[in-house]
């Protein structure tokens, strides 16, 4: 038996360091940077990333064979599902019903949703992984769905659902996680540039052949130990 469990611990430490060190940099995020809608600069928006990231590679490095002989599936997924239900989706309303009260203001109804957001994503991935998903399309799918996070897709799809809008606004003033990368607020065109941009890069992280990772790997190898 001591030997079985010191085996598990010994095949799943990376997956529960990385576990470890998501759950500490969400902390930080909730409880140590500002937690509000704007985001005032580049390293600010990424550290809001890092959980996620943190929690891609936690799963990416979970192991399989473990996780099957301990027929994880059958409890982390329904855990995930539950986690969604019971908190995400009634806190959603709660807000919303504040919000018409006027106890909450529409950032508080936003940090929730955005929030909701990388959980899905990891949700995603951990059911892709304890279903025999490779450590590799773990990461793939993870790079390419929090590309298309900060591409401002959805800040596009949003504006066109909007009937109060009349049109595509010319300057997208309220993007910030646009503004901070591009150093100024982005005119439309530019919006539309730069979302094409990353879906290009996600569809990249899905499609390019594994050899051309492979040898990036090498020539960073080879340059650091030179």
């Amino acid at each position: 038996m001591q030997s079985t469990t010191s085996s598990f611990w010994r095949d799943n430490r990376v997956a529960l360091a990385f576990g470890a060190l998501a759950v500490a940099l969400a902390a930080m995020v909730r409880f140590v940077i500002p937690y509000e809608q704007e985001i005032t600069s580049l390293w600010i928006l990424l550290a809001k990333l890092t959980p996620q990231i943190a929690a891609f590679f936690a799963v990416a490095w979970l192991d399989v064979a473990w996780a099957q002989r301990l027929r994880l599936h059958l409890v982390a997924v329904p855990a995930v599902f539950l986690a969604f239900l019971c908190y995400f989706v009634p806190a959603t309303f709660i807000t919303a019903m504040d919000m018409a009260d006027g106890k909450a203001v529409f950032e508080d109804l936003y940090l929730h949703v955005v929030v909701s957001v990388p959980f899905l994503m990891v949700a995603l991935t951990l059911a892709y992984r304890l279903g025999g998903g490779s450590r590799e399309g773990v990461l793939r799918t993870g790079a390419a769905m929090t590309i298309l996070q900060m591409s401002g897709l959805e800040d596009l799809v949003a504006v066109l659902m909007n009937r109060n809008l009349d049109g595509i606004p010319e300057v997208w003033g309220w993007a910030h996680h646009i503004t901070v990368r591009l150093g100024h607020v982005a005119t439309r065109e530019e919006a539309f540039a730069f979302i094409a941009v990353h879906v290009v890069l996600a569809v990249l992280a899905l499609a390019l052949p594994r050899r051309l990772f492979a040898a990036l790997g090498s020539r960073l190898r080879r340059r650091t130990a030179g």
